[in-house]
């Protein structure tokens, strides 16, 4: 699918933001005059966020505004978005996420990808009892969802002014959940979707690589990337059940000093988020990892863990390290599952060294206190308590 002969890897640094405002200078001039109001409501949530307040449809509302900037050349959508976040900032109370008249807890947004991915983690939820989702009606058939992630593949920015790759993210990581485990339970999915969806991700994965990435046609070219989330996504929801695991873990090494997706780093460095991603995939991969591998990946495991304990988290346990446009919930889920996933909090789990962390017990006190503060309906929140209460 985008292993062909055609398709080439993308160059280390490319960037489609950068490529789309070539087409679209004007986006790039927008994007500039609006981020002063748009950090200013970022941090007005991050406050609101502390005081254990609810923020989840302004946060919608922003991530689409942030989607509208990074992934598109929609002005009108950028500028309408933001009155939107303007009215929503002016009422008296906030609104309410959902369930809406379709089911969906993404009443924030009115883009149909990140209502799914508001709702995916209430559908999962073992205690969930809401409406059946009936926005999920239109990908509910084998001939119309094989359609769907098809024309997620490959972004042609020039004709298209849209960079697919973030709905590519977000639908398949919420998708393959859904549809393979059968969530929620009072929604009957076409059980002819299990093997639609086995079948996009056995073709969507590079043999050379070992990744999952997004592919772009540029001036006549096409570009593949070697995207860390989406092989995440991928390798995490099929329980390590794909293939080219040694491939993988090689290109994972490979890109680590790159910029995200297509590497470890964020613009301002690491983030604990991105550090899970990476931990998860070497946790996953370690029994088919070669020798030298594996001596690697303890290398890096150490690293990140060192950075985490002496960077993103603070001497009372609060999180000061997030990454960009997270939600403070989502800043300590992230950080949390991160030391989890490497065994910090239980030695059962340290697939990976003999060290002993003697002050896991009292880091993990003062995580419980800072998280149980949060707005106690934040699901992000109620998973990383969740997280932390694990044997």
């Amino acid at each position: 699918m985008t292993g062909s002969g055609r398709t080439r890897r993308a160059p280390a640094g490319w960037n489609p933001q950068r490529a789309i405002t070539v087409y679209f200078p004007a986006m790039a001039d927008l994007c500039r005059a609006v981020q002063p109001e748009v950090q200013a409501i970022q941090a007005s949530l991050d406050r609101d966020e502390a005081r254990g307040l609810d923020t989840a449809c302004p946060r919608q509302a922003l991530r689409e505004l942030r989607w509208r900037l990074e992934y598109t050349a929609d002005a009108e959508g950028v500028r309408a978005n933001l009155t939107r976040i303007r009215a929503l900032a002016a009422l008296p109370k906030p609104l309410s996420a959902g369930p809406d008249e379709e089911g969906s807890y993404g009443a924030g947004t009115e883009v149909w990808f990140l209502k799914l991915d508001a709702s995916v983690d209430h559908f999962l939820a073992a205690d969930f009892d809401g409406k059946p989702p009936r926005f999920l009606d239109p990908i509910n058939d084998p001939d119309r969802l094989e359609r769907y992630l098809a024309g997620l593949l490959v972004s042609r920015l020039a004709d298209e002014g849209i960079n697919h790759r973030k709905e590519l993210n977000f639908a398949t990581a919420s998708l393959v959940r859904l549809i393979l485990w059968r969530r929620p339970k009072n929604y009957r999915w076409d059980p002819r979707l299990e093997a639609v969806i086995r079948r996009f991700v056995a073709d969507w994965q590079n043999p050379a690589t070992g990744f999952f990435g997004a592919t772009y046609e540029v001036a006549g070219q096409r570009f593949e990337t070697t995207d860390l989330s989406l092989t995440f996504h991928m390798a995490r929801y099929l329980e390590g059940r794909i293939g080219y695991w040694p491939e993988l873990i090689d290109t994972l090494f490979e890109i680590r000093d790159d910029r995200y997706p297509n590497g470890w780093l964020d613009d301002e460095g690491m983030t604990s988020h991105n550090n899970y991603d990476v931990a998860t995939l070497i946790k996953l991969g370690w029994d088919e990892m070669r020798e030298d591998q594996r001596r690697r990946a303890a290398a890096e495991l150490d690293r990140l863990l060192d950075w985490c304990l002496a960077t993103a988290i603070a001497q009372d346990g609060s999180v000061v390290v997030r990454a960009k446009s997270e939600s403070l919930a989502e800043g300590y889920y992230f950080t949390i599952a991160f030391l989890e996933t490497a065994g910090y909090f239980d030695p059962g789990k340290r697939f990976w060294t003999d060290r002993a962390f003697a002050d896991a017990p009292a880091l993990r006190r003062q995580l419980e206190r800072h998280v149980a503060r949060l707005h106690h309906g934040d699901l992000m929140a109620r998973m990383a308590l969740r997280r932390l209460s694990q044997p």
